[in-house]
């Protein structure tokens, strides 16, 4: 397997994921600004210790991820919160591979203080080992906040 750290990119080409739009992406670890950051995440338990964080509310721009990676499988993997007060902790994404509308994930915040580590919230196996882009799109119209941390491929 190779990853794209949320930071460092790819471990083999050493592109990096694209933020759009970038104003709007913190990360993580450094935000000192960020409802959630390292007082509730534990970065240890984050890959590289880094993630990049964003929370988009109903009128904005859609904020999205985009990756390119050449292989036959992929996994994206993300932190996932529950009650944190005063913030926004429902998560809600669609993913594109190549173009094409390839999956969802919702986490509906369950009221627990729990801190959830490399979750995956997209897999998609079986494609051809050929060049791909991945477009992780966060939805409205409720404000949505994500936690991204890395990508997994072969």
């Amino acid at each position: 397997n190779r990853t794209i750290d949320d930071e460092l990119g790819d471990s083999v080409t050493g592109l990096q994921p694209v933020y759009s739009p970038q104003a709007d992406w913190n990360q993580g670890a450094t935000c000192t600004t960020c409802h959630i950051g390292t007082g509730l995440i534990d970065p240890t338990r984050v890959f590289g210790g880094t993630w990049h964080d964003s929370t988009t509310y109903p009128d904005d721009t859609p904020h999205t991820i985009a990756a390119t990676f050449t292989g036959t499988a992929v996994y994206v993997f993300n932190i996932v919160v529950n009650a944190v007060p005063d913030t926004a902790t429902l998560t809600n994404l669609t993913f594109f591979l190549d173009g094409e509308r390839a999956g969802e994930f919702v986490h509906v915040p369950d009221g627990s203080s729990d801190v959830l580590y490399n979750v995956p919230v997209f897999t998609t196996t079986g494609l051809a080992n050929a060049p791909h882009t991945l477009l992780i799109q966060m939805n409205t119209p409720n404000v949505t906040n994500v936690l991204f941390d890395y990508i997994a491929y072969t």
